[in-house]
């Protein structure tokens, strides 16, 4: 396949990247609120009534891990992960290309060995049923966030090395790697 129809494919992609980041923040955001109504009322409950929502606590911590682990997925599409870029972006161009490969490869493979840990970890307390104590959730479902974040993670660092390495995708330029600066703006 031409390398401009390949081009082609991963700007399709990036669009729905960038679509699916967005609806995902919706989504995350929807559910942080939800998470401190949750904690708020629990709070009135209990200084007010004597009371609180069964399970509540729980409840609202597998939001929250939800909510961590798929918010560093949009912020790694993103490309907004806090970075130590100063010295590297005054090199000269080979070298920061070198240095986001580096950063790349070490992603990915954190991210496949966290993803590969947490699917044998699933698996177990799956297969123990292991719930909730209060509330009785399933705790798998809290933990398997790690998994689903860490796959999407990976998946997103394999998609940002194959078009910087392969020139797929644009300019294979590192600084294209890279996340704006506060006083830069985003290429078109």
């Amino acid at each position: 396949m031409p390398l401009h129809e390949r081009a082609g494919g991963i700007g399709r992609l990036e669009r729905a990247g960038t679509a699916a980041a967005a609806v995902a923040e919706n989504i995350l955001a929807v559910a942080l609120i939800l998470a401190v109504f949750l904690n708020f009322a629990n709070v009135v409950g209990r200084y007010m009534f004597a009371t609180t929502i069964r399970g509540g606590d729980e409840v609202e911590i597998y939001i929250l891990i939800w909510t961590a682990f798929l918010g560093a997925v949009v912020v790694s599409w993103r490309r907004q992960h806090l970075r130590m870029d100063v010295l590297i972006r005054a090199c000269p161009r080979r070298l920061r290309r070198i240095a986001a490969v580096a950063e790349l490869v070490v992603t990915l493979a954190v991210s496949v060995f966290v993803a590969s840990q947490s699917v044998a970890y699933v698996m177990l307390i799956f297969r123990i049923d292991a719930r909730s104590d209060i509330a009785g959730i399933p705790t798998w479902i809290a933990h398997v966030a790690v998994t689903v974040g860490f796959v999407l993670m990976a998946a997103i660092a394999a998609l940002r090395g194959s078009a910087l390495l392969f020139g797929v995708g644009g300019e294979a330029d590192a600084q294209d790697a890279a996340p704006p600066t506060p006083v830069e703006q985003p290429r078109s």
